[in-house]
């Protein structure tokens, strides 16, 4: 059974179309109470919301900071089911001048730039459940903050919004419908492999094995990594952060033909102490959990391009709840 997607001839039209209706067309009313479901469960690594009435309320407040705000497509890598739904893997990145008080501070005036991964479970047109992360940590710094000083006056305002620092780990889920699929693949078995040596098992090495040696990949915070040396650099300084780190695979879609390069969506997750000095600083003992997302394309066995999006602003709220910390400001 084709995917349903109404209005649009297929799917990467579909997610394209109703992201720009949403956005920059201001579809906030009937449109988005037409295309995300009433009881939609939204995971992202800065909380979960459990219906469209939290979609609008978050997409209000995202339009009043950011009114100009653009959402420029780079890719949808997607899977379709049986019955009709599928799953689809949105890259783009979010550009926007940053002119309307928030929660993070007052406006600014610069122009932000973040890279947004989302994956949808579209139902009947529907977006059902959604996983998205935003680099928070590029987003710090385009306003000339560091991550963990963003992360400080975001905890600063959940204390005084709700008692407590907000953010997403499995223990605060809900059950839903959708059952993730790895689908099968040469490109998803090398890219399944790859990251259990590198993230699971902490066999750096394998760096030489999944990357081609002029492979460029594009990291959270806004960085550019070129090369092993580079990639392995970036590698080390998560894994050792969390040496203890526990890898899983949670989802994996592979879109190949159509004259592209083989391209390859991968959901993931760590789990594990912030033990040593790495990538955050010095070790608190705190309990971290990161959702990851990533794109890549892979030519000849070897990943030449590679997109990675995790909110590292959100890891250093977990730290700073761990510590207990009320900090105030940035």
């Amino acid at each position: 059974m084709d995917p349903v997607t109404p209005g649009y001839p297929d799917v990467p039209a579909f997610i394209y179309g109703i992201t720009r209706e949403i956005w920059e067309d201001r579809g906030i009313g009937g449109k988005l109470d037409r295309l995300y479901a009433p009881d939609i469960l939204l995971r992202a690594p800065t909380g979960l919301t459990t219906d469209n009435t939290g979609v609008t309320s978050q997409t209000l407040q995202t339009l009043h900071s950011f009114p100009d705000r653009q959402l420029v497509g780079e890719d949808v890598i997607w899977a379709g089911y049986d019955d009709g739904t599928f799953l689809s893997s949105h890259r783009l990145v979010s550009v926007m001048r940053h002119t309307g008080d928030s929660a993070y501070g007052p406006a600014t005036g610069r122009i932000v730039r973040s890279r947004i991964i989302a994956d949808c479970w579209v139902v009947d047109g529907v977006v059902t459940e959604e996983w998205l992360a935003r680099d928070q940590a590029a987003f710090a710094r385009c306003l000339g903050l560091e991550p963990r000083d963003l992360a400080r006056q975001m905890v600063a305002h959940d204390l005084r919004t709700s008692g407590a620092p907000v953010f997403f780990t499995p223990e605060r889920d809900l059950p839903g419908r959708y059952r993730p699929v790895i689908q099968d693949g040469p490109e998803i078995a090398l890219l399944a492999e790859g990251y259990r040596r590198i993230w699971g098992v902490k066999d750096v090495a394998a760096v030489r094995d999944l990357y081609f040696h002029g492979a460029e990949l594009a990291a959270p915070g806004g960085g550019h990594h070129n090369g092993h040396a580079d990639i392995d650099r970036f590698v080390l300084g998560y894994l050792a952060s969390f040496p203890d780190a526990a890898f899983s695979l949670e989802s994996a879609t592979v879109n190949t033909g159509g004259g592209q390069t083989a391209r390859v969506a991968l959901r993931w997750s760590l789990r594990g102490t912030h033990g040593g000095f790495g990538h955050f600083g010095a070790p608190t003992g705190a309990d971290v959990y990161i959702m990851g997302f990533s794109h890549a394309e892979v030519v000849d066995g070897r990943i030449r391009r590679e997109w990675i999006v995790t909110d590292e602003v959100s890891v250093w709220k977990q730290i700073y709840a761990h510590l207990k910390e009320c900090p105030h400001g940035g």
